[in-house]
């Protein structure tokens, strides 16, 4: 950066300018008048060399004129400085920033001539063509009175144009300082900034409304004197704003400032600082404040402007997050000292020194209740540790006993013993402040005093709260030791009691599902060590698409325990068997966590499908004449095909191929018909798992008709089957549901049988309905006779065990009961409608799995 040197004087610039490389910034009408000037006769021997033009503008008169004689025009002026020879630049716009960049950027051999000065060098030059034609003129009117008289008036008149020119100007540049001054004292005396501005001469120039409110010091008394410094200082000094308009170097604004000052990184050329003034307001007020320099456009300072900001709230502000700050790491230290891994002493006694750094006591003393009721002295830190028991008076005792019933803390600051006799006893030893804090815990009686005591007659500020809170913090501490102690026999006792459970059970983690903690039995039963286990989820213990299980551990919030009967296990080395789960939410140490107990159910399972299994051979029993019927009609057409082949034989007679193919489809069509009956009623003897899975329940009602269709016909039955086609799958197993079905049909047969019996219902027409369809979230199964129907009686026994309303010998009362016993496993319900004479409806209802049955 450089500051190129300016001609001072118009002669001079016209001197500067005469055969000078000059290059024009701005192209307006005034650089088309300053080209054209120099094109006159009279002007031609002090003509600069004009090489280029530059304005945004192309269509500006100027840069039209620079095309028409061939100089170099741009839109940027700085393409300007590359040009050869470049010796001067003349700016003839009307921006005042735009002189500053063209300084600050020029090349160092340049001048440069402002639009300020270009307007008195455009009156010389015009002055000096007015000078040379009066010269040229008066010497052609030697002699001539009257024509040198007419010269010299013409001369004047031109002089006098420019001279009304020149004061014309200086009025508006008067008029618009003026407008400039007075906006500027709006905009300082409208800011809530408190402001302040001087002079080059150190004079206030402005002192606002807001700076009178902060220094209270009138602007009457202020503007117009250099006394800026009288509401800061008690003696003259300079303000930051003298030290802008002198320009201090670093040094001498050390002097008066110190470290407390810097440079503005917002503004350049400003300096800030804060400082607290003791002479402002009642109590002195911190200030932050900024002095900055007001330029002209050539860059030299004329003023100062000074802005304050009081930041004495700031500062309390400030002063007091120190101060909590410090509070709270005082007691995070406490805290820490009473929660360490320590004996219950060890932590007091590091408690209590924390507590003297904190206070800057010179005692600490914690007085301990007894099984008695009285208080005795078990922690120490300072001059009462040498006392003995006896060396305390009994007023002294009876003092902190006192303190303890009331349970309020007790501070005396600057103790007297006429004042308080009871203290006497400290005042004697030199204490004069001292305070009582209760040990409490939960609105507990106090069970202990924690006396704080100081040779000063005041303690550091400190808030009374804060020593509730060590004192109960104090309590916890030792109620937690007390209670540590308790927790570890009942620890071992619950671990006792834990691992001899004959159940296996499991800790398990509520987000995870990872097993935590096992007991001996869960080792034992599954095969698998400890650290297994615990590397394991708890589902995978069971199988992996067991959804009821996943369901009930990942989404169900378990308010209450929760049973989960016979779900499949394995152990360590694949063996399945079945459990019922039991699991309920508890706390386990700090964690939430659930409580999962298994119980094997293995054997009673294998036994119910034993029971289940011997239904089915019942029933199979039962069916066998409806069976014979259903394999001999089939069995009969491929006879009688068979007869009509070996006839055709032995006749010798050929047998169309029509006949032929239409025989061979019967037969075929009828060993199809007998495989699937028999391989359906060898699917349906099997003895069926406990495991789950998708079922259509249409499937197995349908089934049930392909063994009992001919008792259907040969009892005489009409059956209505309205199955809906869409209904959603359910989580079931077929072969047992199809088990169900048969004995609610086998068993409605019967009972329409034995209405018909009944000389009155004779003529009455049997039949069955059985209906399935959707009912919410449920998918359900009506199965309706009219037969005898039931009495309340036989309702309230139905499904228990062994329970049957039929003669002896054909029934074991076990059919309904099995029934129910299936719905329950695939936690359906079952309802029964009956009235005697009038016929039963039992409806089941199983819960929908998501997906419909189409898909």
């Amino acid at each position: 950066m450089h500051q190129a040197s300016q001609p001072h004087h118009p002669s001079m610039a016209t001197e500067v300018l005469k055969n000078a490389n000059v290059g024009i910034v701005g192209g307006g009408e005034f650089c088309y008048r300053f080209i054209a000037f120099f094109q006159t006769e009279e002007m031609a021997s002090k003509k600069p060399n004009i090489l280029g033009v530059a304005d945004i503008n192309p269509e500006a008169q100027g840069m039209q004129l620079a095309r028409e004689m061939n100089f170099f025009t741009t839109s940027d002026y700085k393409q300007l400085y590359g040009l050869a020879g470049l010796e001067v630049i003349l700016e003839f716009t009307h921006d005042p920033n735009l002189a500053a960049d063209i300084r600050r950027t020029m090349p160092a051999q340049v001048q440069l001539v402002d639009h300020i000065h270009a307007r008195s060098i455009w009156d010389s030059l015009q002055m000096e063509s007015i000078r040379q034609r009066m010269l040229e003129e008066f010497h052609h009117c030697k002699g001539d009175l009257q024509a040198v008289e007419n010269l010299i008036v013409k001369s004047l008149d031109a002089l006098g144009c420019i001279i009304n020119r020149r004061n014309e100007r200086s009025r508006e540049i008067e008029l618009e300082l003026l407008d400039k001054e007075k906006a500027q004292s709006q905009i300082i005396q409208g800011s809530t900034i408190p402001t302040f501005v001087i002079n080059r001469d150190h004079i206030v120039t402005h002192w606002n409304k807001a700076l009178e409110k902060l220094s209270g010091a009138p602007a009457t008394e202020v503007v117009g004197t250099n006394r800026q410094w009288s509401p800061f200082w008690q003696s003259e000094r300079p303000t930051m704003a003298d030290v802008i308009l002198d320009q201090f170097d670093k040094q001498e604004i050390e002097k008066l400032y110190g470290s407390q000052w810097r440079e503005s990184v917002l503004i350049d050329g400003a300096y800030e600082a804060e400082i607290f003034f003791p002479n402002m307001g009642d109590a002195g007020k911190w200030l932050w404040f900024t002095a900055a320099p007001i330029k002209s456009p050539d860059g030299t300072i004329t003023e100062a402007i000074e802005t304050l900001w009081d930041k004495t709230e700031d500062k309390a502000a400030e002063e007091e997050r120190v101060r909590h700050t410090q509070e709270l790491a005082a007691l995070v230290s406490i805290y820490t000292a009473l929660s360490a891994p320590w004996s219950l002493d060890q932590r007091i006694e590091a408690a209590i020194k924390e507590i003297r750094d904190y206070l800057k006591a010179d005692d600490i003393a914690v007085f301990i209740r007894d099984n008695g009721g009285h208080f005795y002295l078990k922690y120490h830190f300072g001059e009462l540790q040498a006392l003995s028991p006896s060396d305390q008076p009994d007023a002294y005792k009876n003092f902190i006993h006192k303190i303890a019933e009331k349970g309020k803390l007790f501070w005396r600051e600057g103790v007297e013993a006429k004042a308080c006799p009871e203290l006497a006893f400290l005042t004697r030893m030199g204490f004069q402040s001292v305070g009582f804090i209760p040990i409490s815990a939960k609105q507990k009686k106090a069970i202990g005093i924690l006396q704080i005591a100081s040779h000063a007659p005041n303690f550091a500020p400190v808030e009374r709260q804060a020593l509730d809170l060590i004192g109960n913090r104090i309590a916890a501490a030792m109620e937690n030791a007390s209670l540590q102690a308790q927790y570890i026999k009942s620890e071992e006792k619950y671990r006792s009691l834990f691992n001899n459970d004959p159940n296996p059970i499991f800790i398990i983690d509520t987000g995870s599902l990872k097993i935590i903690d096992i007991n001996e039995r869960a080792r034992e039963c599954y095969g698998y060590t400890r650290g297994e286990l615990q590397r394991m989820s708890f589902l995978e213990l069971g199988d992996a698409d067991d959804r009821k299980v996943t369901n009930m551990f990942r989404h169900r919030a378990l308010a209450q325990s929760v049973l989960l009967a016979k779900r499949r296990h394995y152990r360590k080395n694949g063996h399945a068997f079945y459990v019922n789960i039991s699991v309920c939410r508890a706390r386990y140490g700090e964690s939430d966590v659930l409580i999962a107990s298994t119980t094997d159910v293995t054997e009673s399972i294998e036994k119910e499908t034993q029971l289940i299994q011997a239904s089915k051979m019942t029933t199979l029993g039962q069916m066998a004449a409806g069976m014979a019927h259903e394999i001999n009609q089939p069995l009969n057409v491929i006879q009688i095909c068979a007869d009509f082949f070996l006839k055709m034989l032995r006749k010798g007679q050929p047998i169309p191929d029509d006949e032929m193919r239409s025989m061979a489809e019967d037969i075929v069509t009828n060993v199809d018909r007998a495989t699937g009956i028999i391989k359906h009623m060898r699917n349906f003897a099997r003895q069926s798992d406990v495991v789950t899975s998708k079922v259509n329940i249409n499937a197995p009602i349908e089934d049930v008709f392909k063994v009992l269709g001919h008792q259907i016909k040969a009892h005489q039955i009409a059956l209505d089957l309205n199955l809906d086609p869409d209904i959603p799958f359910i989580m079931a197993d077929h072969n047992r549901l199809e088990q169900v079905f048969i004995n609610m049909v086998t068993n409605a047969i019967d009972a329409m049988d034995e209405k018909a019996e009944i000389p009155e219902f004779k003529s009455t027409a049997k039949q069955l309905k059985i209906r399935s369809y959707v009912e919410g979230t449920m998918v359900a199964v009506a199965v309706e006779d009219n037969g005898v129907g039931m009495s309340e009686e036989v309702k309230d026994k139905l499904f228990e065990p062994f329970f049957t309303t039929k003669e002896v010998g054909k029934g074991t009362g076990l059919g309904v009961s099995i029934s129910y016993g299936i719905i329950k496993d695939y936690h359906g319900t079952i309802e029964v409608d009956s009235q005697v004479g009038h016929g039963t409806t039992f409806i089941l209802k199983f819960p929908a799995v998501g997906a419909p049955a189409h898909e």
